[in-house]
C-alpha cells in the first residue's frame, strides 16, 4: 500500500484525508496571511492552499490633523484702525468678533453701500462672508477689495482662503503668495501656504512655510503640528518628533496634538514612549477614539489581546460608528477564542463602512474555519466588490470555491491572479494542488515545478512531483524527487513510503523494505507503510 490520493498500482489504496489548520500571522503590513497546511499522514499529496486573513489595520485610524480652523484655513481679522468708521461698520466689527457673521454681513453691506469705494469695508464684508460659509460671494467681494487697494495682505490672504474653500488650489496659492510678498512677517499666509503645499504633497515647501509661520508666531501650536506632519511625510521622523513635542508644549490641553506625537513615536520605533504618551492622554481624560484605537493597536501587536480588546471597546464607547475600532476588536476577540464576538464585530465594521474589505475577508476566513464555504464565498465576493483589486479576497474566493468542489471556478480565479503575480508561490501551490486533485497531472507538474523554483525547500511539492512522475512512468525522476524531499526533511515518512513503492515497481525489494522501515521509524502510525512492509516481509 502507498500513501497516495490516487491509485498507481494494484496494491495501492486511496486515503484522501485533508485537514486544515489556520494560523493568523500578524504582520506590519495591513494584510497578514495564514497558511493552511496539510496535517495528513496517509496521503502523499498536500492539497491544501494558503488562506489569507486580514491583519490589524496599523495606523489607519491615526488622525493627522492639518488645522482646527473652519473654514479650512486661517482667516485674517483686519485690525487696521480706520478714521471715522460709520456706525454700521463698527456694529459689523462687534458682531464679527462675537462670531455672529450673518449680522456682521448685514452691517458691512450697509457700510459698503454708503462707501462703495472703501477697500477696507469690502475686505471686512468678504471676511464675514467667508466665515459665514459663503466662499463664492466672498471671492467676489474680496476681489473687489484688492482691486480697490492692492496693498492689503489680509484681504489677499482671505481671498486665498475663499478660493481654497472652493477647491481652487492654484488661485488660493497665488493669493497667499501675494499676501507674503506684501507682508513677509505676516504669519497667516505662511501657515496657509504650508497647508496648501501639504495637501498637494509638496512637502519641502510645506516645511519652509510652516517653519516661517512658527518662527513668526511661536505660540502657534497648529503650525508646529503641521510642520511635524510635513517632516513625517518626508520620512524625517526625528525632526517631526521635535515639532510635535514643541506643539504639545505650546498647547498641552489639545489632545489631538498629543495623539500625533504618540503616532510619530510609534512610527519611530519608540513603542514604549508611544504607550506612555497614549496612557498620559487617557489619564488626562482624552475623548478622542483614535487615542484608544492606537493604544489598542500596539497592544494587539504585543499580543496583549485582552488589553487591546478593552481599548477598542473604549473607542467604540466614544464613537459607536468607528468602524476600525469594531474591526480591530474583532481581531482581538478572534485571538482570544471568542468567534461569535469576533464575527459580530467584523459585521458591524462592514455595515458601518461597506468598503471595509478586510472585515469581509475575516468574516469569510471564519466561515471557512467553521466549514461554511458557501457563506465564506459570499463574504469574499463582498470584499472584492469593495476592493476589486484585493488579492486576498480573490485568492480566498478561489479557495472557497475549491471547498465547494467548484474547481473550475477556483482555477479561473487563480489563473487570472497568476498573470499579475507570476512569482507568487501560494498561487502556484493552489493551482498545482487543484490540478493534482482533478488528475490533470501534466498541468500539476508544470505548477509544482514552478513552485519548487520559487520555494526550493518545499518538501511536499517535491514529494508531489514524485507522485506525478510515477503517473507518467518516470520512475527514476520520481526517485530523485522523493530524495530531494528527504534531503529537506530526512524523517518525512510519506516520502520514505512513496520511495519504497517506486523501488517495488523497479523490482528493488530490499531497497523498498529499507524505505518502508525508515517510514515507520519516522512515523510508527503510518498505516500505508506498515501495510506495504507486512506484504513484503510478513514476519517483520
Amino acid at each position: 500500500m502507498r500513501s497516495a490520493t490516487a491509485p498507481f498500482s494494484s496494491h495501492s489504496r486511496r486515503s484522501p484525508l485533508l485537514l486544515f489548520a489556520v494560523a493568523l500571522i500578524a504582520l506590519k503590513h495591513p494584510v497578514a496571511y495564514a497558511i493552511l497546511d496539510s496535517l495528513q499522514t496517509g496521503p502523499r499529496a498536500r492539497l491544501a492552499a494558503r488562506l489569507w486573513c486580514a491583519g490589524a489595520i496599523t495606523g489607519m485610524p491615526m488622525t493627522k490633523r492639518l488645522h482646527r480652523f473652519v473654514p479650512a484655513l486661517t482667516i485674517a481679522v483686519l485690525v487696521t484702525a480706520w478714521p471715522a468708521l460709520a456706525d454700521s461698520a463698527s456694529d459689523g466689527i462687534k458682531a464679527f468678533n462675537k462670531g455672529d457673521f450673518l449680522t456682521a454681513i448685514r452691517h458691512f453691506a450697509a457700510a459698503v453701500k454708503g462707501k462703495p469705494e472703501d477697500a477696507a469695508l469690502h475686505a471686512w464684508l468678504g471676511s464675514a462672508q467667508l466665515r459665514a460659509g459663503q466662499p463664492q460671494t466672498a471671492v467676489e467681494t474680496l476681489t473687489k477689495a484688492v482691486a480697490l487697494d492692492p496693498r492689503m495682505p489680509e484681504a489677499e490672504n482671505n481671498l486665498g482662503s475663499a478660493y481654497w474653500a472652493l477647491k481652487k488650489v492654484p488661485e488660493a496659492v497665488a493669493h497667499y503668495r501675494q499676501a507674503v510678498l506684501l507682508q513677509p512677517h505676516y504669519p497667516a499666509p505662511h501657515y496657509n501656504l504650508g497647508t496648501a503645499y501639504l495637501e498637494t504633497k509638496d512637502y519641502d515647501n510645506a516645511v519652509g512655510e510652516f517653519t516661517a509661520a512658527a518662527e513668526l508666531d511661536p505660540k502657534n501650536a497648529d503650525a508646529l503640528n503641521n510642520l511635524g506632519v510635513a517632516y513625517e511625510r518626508q520620512g524625517k521622523l526625528d525632526s517631526a518628533l521635535t515639532a510635535y513635542e514643541k506643539a504639545v508644549g505650546v498647547n498641552p490641553g489639545d489632545h489631538s496634538l498629543g495623539l500625533n506625537l504618540a503616532v510619530a513615536l510609534r512610527a519611530a520605533g519608540r513603542t514604549d514612549d508611544a504607550v506612555k504618551q497614549l496612557i498620559h492622554l487617557v489619564s488626562e481624560g482624552a475623548r478622542l477614539p483614535a487615542v484608544y484605537v492606537n493604544l489598542g493597536l500596539i497592544q494587539y501587536e504585543r499580543k496583549e489581546y485582552q488589553a487591546g480588546r478593552s481599548s477598542f471597546r473604549q473607542a467604540i464607547a466614544l464613537d459607536p460608528k468607528h468602524w476600525a475600532a469594531h474591526y480591530n476588536l474583532g481581531l482581538c476577540a478572534r485571538q482570544l477564542g471568542h468567534p461569535q464576538e469576533a464575527m459580530e464585530a467584523f459585521r458591524k465594521a462592514a455595515h458601518i463602512n461597506p468598503k471595509a474589505a478586510n472585515a469581509h475577508i475575516n468574516l469569510g476566513a471564519m466561515e471557512l474555519d467553521a466549514a461554511n464555504p458557501e457563506q465564506a464565498a459570499g463574504h469574499f465576493a463582498a470584499a472584492l466588490k469593495a476592493a476589486p483589486d484585493s488579492y486576498p479576497a480573490a485568492f480566498n474566493l478561489g479557495l472557497a470555491n475549491a471547498r465547494l468542489e467548484k474547481h473550475e471556478d477556483a482555477l479561473r480565479i487563480w489563473q487570472a491572479l497568476a498573470k499579475g503575480h507570476p512569482q507568487d508561490a501560494a498561487l502556484r501551490e493552489a493551482l498545482a494542488s487543484t490540478y493534482f486533485r482533478l488528475h490533470r497531472y501534466d498541468q500539476a507538474r508544470r505548477e509544482y515545478r514552478a513552485l519548487v523554483d520559487l520555494r526550493t525547500d518545499d518538501l511536499i511539492a517535491h514529494n508531489n512531483l514524485g507522485l506525478i512522475c510515477e503517473e507518467f512512468g518516470q520512475l527514476d525522476q520520481a526517485v530523485a524527487a522523493y530524495q530531494r524531499a528527504l534531503a529537506i526533511k530526512s524523517d518525512y515518512a510519506p516520502a520514505h513510503n512513496n520511495l519504497g513503492v517506486v523501488y517495488e515497481r523497479q523490482g528493488k525489494k530490499e531497497a523498498a523494505v529499507a524505505a518502508y522501515r525508515e517510514a515507520l521509524k519516522a512515523d510508527p502510525e503510518l498505516a500505508d507503510a506498515r501495510s506495504n512492509l507486512d506484504r513484503l516481509v510478513p514476519s517483520d
